[in-house]
């Protein structure tokens, strides 16, 4: 009510004060006067009749101003009644509660308080905050504030906040903080808890007045473990002991795994960091950390730029791109873009990154020369080849088959093909794909064996063994050339166990000869031992 009566005759003052300067000014009076206190009664006086309303107006204002000003002053409220207070906790928000110096329980001193702490000690931290049971999902230490919260939601179910000031990285040995009841310079500490049907916490701040005994060490890289026992001074008697591992960054772990799902810079962070730890030899990386990243939640991409220093003195900037999948975040292959901003030291081993260009495949070497005759060119049958003529004019292409004394080469002419065919007179040599060069001779050329001399240690063979070896060699010789002077031509061929078939004969060997025989669209080759065959005849 006080407030109210005093908001009233405040702005009534000021309507008032407006309504005269407006009056005084279009009577051509000064306005002036109605902003100096008293200065503007002699004018006020001179000219009632015009001024009594506002005048009157002005005086009833300041009279209820002060009538609110008494009756607050006699009462004794703050400006927020404790009705006020329960209305603000009833809306949608958080609420914070605190008082400078909270004044100490029994409880936090108490042998009840003191069995609890020696009942908790060495297991995970657990205790009771505001009347509800409690075991910490999460303990971090990031930016100066400890924080031990139950729940996995982004608003926390429970949650005590402790405000140490504490950089994490400048724990490298174990450090511990004692804070009694009676300390005055406390580090604050903040105890949220969600009440029933409501979606936002409420929060209390305590300065003082409570029990803490807190040690931290380093355990790895962005760990520390710790312990902790805190005895709170609220009326719900709420306490924390045990031993837990704090986090100082922002990663969210499931089974003890990253989470790679969760959309923040230090997951994007601890992925660029760990493709990046894989992309060097064992020994020559230093230190790698992620300087600047940007996340783009709408577009579920990111970049990250990462200073990589290694041991031969180098440093550089490496950039990377992020992507979001059903495995959660990853690095796009081939975006990491590399920039030196110190060469290695001399002597110093240099990293080349691998690139992915395709290597150039190796120069095939050059094969000796091959002799060989017309008809044995089918088996070179469509692979490319280059043939120089007795001319010495060259064509390339594809040789399609061999018949008789004549193939046929497919010749590439514009847009389209054209077959070639080339007789054995004119024909010098070929060149198969690889380089290997093919010399053509005459078949009477191929009659000529090589004798190869008997070792000087064996015994020289008896007249008559020789005789005997040599009449059997001389018929099968005599054999071999009636045979290779069908190659290339039609024959037929009746063999002992099989059906007599007619074809061209491709090739003949000491132990068996080729028939490709017509079939379809295509040719099926046949292949027959020269013990089973029984007669060969040349097709006219």
């Amino acid at each position: 009510m006080a407030e109210l009566l005093i908001i009233i005759g405040v702005s009534g003052f000021i309507i008032s004060t407006l309504g005269l300067m407006h009056e005084a000014a279009s009577r051509g009076h000064s306005a002036l006067f109605f902003l100096v206190p008293l200065a503007s009664l002699g004018q006020v006086q001179q000219h009632w009749e015009e001024y009594r309303w506002w005048a009157l107006g002005r005086v009833a204002s300041l009279l209820t101003a002060a009538v609110g000003v008494a009756l607050f002053l006699a009462t004794g409220q703050t400006l927020l009644e404790p009705s006020t207070r329960q209305n603000l906790a009833g809306q949608a928000g958080q609420v914070l509660r605190g008082d400078n110096m909270a004044s100490s329980t029994s409880f936090v001193t108490s042998e009840k308080a003191a069995l609890l702490v020696v009942e908790g000690q060495g297991k995970a931290l657990s205790g009771r905050l505001h009347g509800q049971r409690f075991r910490y999902d999460r303990v971090a230490l990031i930016d100066g504030v400890l924080t031990a919260s139950q729940g996995e939601g982004f608003l926390p179910e429970l949650e005590v906040r402790i405000l140490l000031g504490w950089n994490p990285q400048d724990i490298t040995e174990r450090r511990s903080l004692l804070v009694n009841p009676s300390d005055e310079e406390a580090p604050v500490v903040h105890l949220s808890w969600k009440p029933d049907g409501q979606d936002y916490p409420e929060t209390r701040i305590f300065s003082g007045g409570y029990r803490l005994e807190l040690a931290l060490a380093p355990l790895d890289t962005g760990q520390l473990s710790g312990s902790m026992v805190l005895v709170m001074p609220d009326s719900f008697k709420s306490y924390l002991v045990g031993d837990f591992t704090a986090y100082s960054n922002h990663l969210r772990y499931r089974n003890g795994e990253v989470d790679l799902h969760f959309d923040h810079d230090d997951t994007l962070a601890h992925v660029a960091e760990e493709y990046l730890v894989t992309q060097f030899p064992e020994g020559l990386l230093e230190s790698v950390k992620a300087e600047h990243v940007q996340l783009r939640r709408a577009e579920a991409s990111g970049q990250v730029m990462a200073r990589v220093v290694l041991t031969n003195g180098a440093v550089e900037q490496r950039h990377v791109r992020l992507e979001k999948s059903e495995v959660g975040w990853a690095v796009v292959p081939g975006s990491m873009e590399t920039r030196v901003i110190t060469p290695p030291s001399e002597g110093g081993a240099t990293l080349v990154t691998p690139t992915f260009e395709k290597a150039a495949p190796e120069e095939p070497k050059a094969q000796p020369p091959v002799e060989k005759t017309f008809p044995e060119l089918v088996a070179y049958v469509d692979k490319k080849v280059l043939l120089e003529t007795q001319s010495g004019r060259q064509l390339d292409g594809v040789l399609r088959r061999v018949s008789g004394n004549r193939l046929w080469l497919v010749m590439n002419v514009g847009s389209g093909n054209v077959e070639r065919s080339v007789s054995d007179e004119e024909l010098k040599s070929v060149t198969l794909s690889n380089g290997q060069r093919i010399d053509l001779i005459s078949e009477s050329d191929t009659g000529s064996e090589v004798v190869i001399a008997p070792d000087n240690e064996a015994e020289p063979a008896q007249p008559e063994q020789l005789q005997q070896e040599q009449q059997p060699e001389e018929a099968i010789s005599a054999k071999l050339r009636e045979l290779r002077a069908l190659v290339g031509k039609s024959v037929t061929i009746t063999a002992a166990g099989v059906a007599t078939r007619t074809g061209i004969l491709q090739a003949v060997s000491e132990d068996h000869l080729t028939l490709s025989v017509a079939m379809g669209a295509g040719n099926i080759e046949y292949f027959y031992d020269m013990n089973s065959i029984q007669k060969v005849e040349a097709v006219r």
